[in-house]
């Protein structure tokens, strides 16, 4: 135990940063891990290369040679990012502390010691994003790869095979997070987050990428988030733990309901209500939550509500919405409603971009555009406009905020975080043109 104190984190922690044909973001990822400011720039870290073939390998080598503390590993062959996970987590690690890193993620390093001391307490778990301390929070937060930093002696041979079998179901690491609730292990929750979430281009598809997507099982290639996050819920053995998860498995929506809506909208549009998807959700719910699965299926399926534009990932699909909906007729109206008025975008994703590329919106007097995103990037402009943080809004003149974004009830949480009236609210409300969810 003595000596366990005179350690340095440099000495228990190892990192195993995954990647694969992502150059351009693994490229953005390495600047903030050995910046001058980096906590973690002297530290082991071992590169796991998924047998990269877009210069990805060429660029780490230039990192190997500048750092001499970076160990690159190339796969011999893409073994796919969930596989890669687990290896970066039972393979690699040889120290008290593995933490896994993605290569299109960001870093606010300005609580780091707060990770230094929750190592020298010796806790089992550290997560580096803030959650509620509910074993809901713990284990969703912990969906995030590189969202918790977990003690090597929690990777059993039992959960290791864990990990390998739920390759399949996209989250692997949790097999990790459900033997820390199984067996209550100690858990630090700092509190601010040091890691967040970086921006994954190919959504739901990116855990094949560079795969024959035809020769994978039906299984494999019609997996989308809720179906690997519910099945894996499994791994945890106290069933009213699990229907706390289940029961607060929200995801960015209202209720359970409205969640388990959304699944049959996505099964239905994307994968021809596939009925494996249905079934692995199905076999972990109590009765309650089967009657509500149950109830969501039929009002989706019931429906003549036309769903085609409810799941939307592409520019292409947004242009092909827009298009559908009139967007540039819709745009002119709201120029004229707004004229004279000084007017800020919220929202600074693929709808933002995909309507300043191809609508004129010349008629507005475009202060700017805010997002949460512009907190931890050194973006000054976003499509030829200004960028703003949430927090710089109330010092910012304006008349009324249009949001670019899909979901309404998350954006209205950061505005009245960062001081914006409700007033302002109810503009919001009737300008938002893309809270097409329901």
């Amino acid at each position: 135990m003595i000596l366990d104190e005179l350690m340095s984190l440099k000495d228990k922690l190892d990192i195993v940063l995954i990647t694969y044909n992502r150059k351009e973001l693994l490229e953005k990822t390495l600047v903030q891990v050995f910046a001058p400011n980096s906590p973690i720039k002297d530290f082991d870290i071992t590169i796991l290369n998924n047998a990269s073939t877009d210069g990805t390998t060429e660029l780490i080598n230039e990192y190997c040679y500048k750092y001499q503390n970076i160990k690159h590993i190339i796969n011999r062959k893409n073994i796919g990012g969930c596989a890669n996970i687990a290896k970066a987590l039972v393979e690699v690690p040889l120290k008290q502390y593995v933490w896994v890193l993605c290569d299109n993620d960001s870093y606010d390093w300005s609580v780091w010691n707060e990770i230094k001391k929750a190592a020298d307490e010796n806790y089992d778990l550290i997560y580096t994003r803030t959650c509620n301390n509910s074993v809901s929070d713990i284990f969703y937060t912990a969906t995030l790869v590189s969202g918790c930093i977990y003690k090597t002696d929690l990777i059993t041979d039992t959960v290791a095979e864990n990990i390998y079998d739920y390759i399949k179901f996209l989250f692997p690491h949790l097999a990790i997070t459900a033997q820390v609730i199984n067996h209550n292990k100690s858990i630090y929750i700092p509190s601010k987050d040091i890691v967040y979430s970086g921006i994954n281009p190919e959504h739901d598809t990116s855990f094949v990428r560079g795969n024959d997507i035809n020769d994978l099982s039906e299984a494999r290639r019609n997996i989308f988030w809720s179906v690997g996050y519910f099945s894996t819920v499994e791994l945890v053995k106290d069933r009213t733990k699990r229907r706390e998860i289940i029961d607060g498995a929200r995801h960015y929506h209202k209720s359970l309901s409205d969640l388990f809506k959304t699944v049959m909208v996505k099964n239905k549009i994307n994968y021809n209500n596939y009925r494996y998807n249905f079934s692995q959700i199905f076999r972990v719910l109590n009765l309650s939550q089967k009657l509500k699965f149950i109830f969501a299926f039929l009002s989706v399926n019931l429906s003549l509500k036309n769903y085609k534009f409810y799941e939307i990932r592409s520019k292409k699909q947004w242009l092909d919405y827009f298009d559908c909906i009139s967007e540039q007729k819709y745009l002119d109206k709201l120029s004229k409603k707004l004229k004279g008025k000084k007017v800020l975008l919220y929202g600074a994703g693929i709808i933002s971009e995909t309507i300043l590329e191809n609508y004129d919106l010349s008629k507005f007097n475009i202060a700017g555009i805010a997002d949460k995103r512009f907190e931890r990037t050194d973006e000054k402009e976003f499509c030829g406009l200004k960028t703003f943080k949430p927090d710089e809004l109330k010092s910012l003149e304006y008349d009324n905020i249009i949001i670019t974004l899909k979901l309404y009830d998350r954006i209205k949480k950061i505005l009245k975080e960062s001081g914006i009236n409700k007033k302002t609210y109810s503009v919001i409300r009737k300008t938002n043109r893309y809270v097409i969810r329901t």
